[in-house]
């Protein structure tokens, strides 16, 4: 028996909202579900690649070091933000200053390479629990194809909140993250980092 491992890094981070010691949150799910991670991935959108270079490059060493995750980077989008047609199809622009266009920014393809690398992993290595750190109902199908059809037992990570209602009905249960004690045990001890 093991454990395939999945991290939604934005996700994490809406959550989390501050640093999290990710060598603690593997040794909490190990430790909870009393079995060995497999196969852990962590997926992102970076804007800033070397800002975050070190957080991923911490993020591949083997335990005890590091977590041994998988890193798996995708891009951001930005698109300019216009009203409506029926209302003008002007630029929206900031209210002081009217030379600074919004734009919304997205990630592209982590949804996507999260499923795959997900399905795939079962596939290969056949782990029988599934740890994902997601809260998007987009993930529903494959979830519910692993936990009905290949009997994966599944537990989200992450606030009640904002985990889909598409997602808790396959859960064996939520490790709340954002709520005590497991907050305050995950939080980053900046001395360590």
């Amino acid at each position: 028996m093991s454990i395939g491992l999945f991290i939604d890094g934005a996700y994490l981070l809406k959550t989390f909202r501050e640093h999290i010691d990710y060598v603690k949150l593997r040794e909490h799910i190990e430790s909870t579900l009393g079995d060995t991670i497999d196969e852990g991935y962590f997926f992102n959108a970076d804007s800033d690649p070397p800002k975050a270079e070190k957080l991923h490059n911490a993020l591949t060493l083997p335990m005890p070091r590091g977590p041994g995750l998988r890193v798996k980077i995708y891009w951001l989008q930005k698109k300019q933000l216009f009203w409506p047609k029926q209302l003008g199809g002007q630029p929206v622009v900031h209210p002081d200053n009217p030379e600074i266009q919004y734009e919304q920014t997205t990630q592209k393809a982590v949804d996507v390479g999260l499923v795959y690398h997900m399905v795939r992993s079962y596939h290969k290595r056949k782990w029988t629990k599934l740890v994902l750190i997601a809260g998007d109902g987009d993930f529903h199908e494959p979830v519910q194809s692993l936990v009905e059809s290949e009997n994966v037992d599944l537990y989200l990570v992450g606030a009640v909140r904002n985990i889909s209602d598409e997602l808790r009905p396959y859960a064996r249960s939520i490790f709340e993250i954002d709520q005590e004690p497991l907050h305050s045990q995950l939080r980053l001890n900046r001395d360590r980092a």
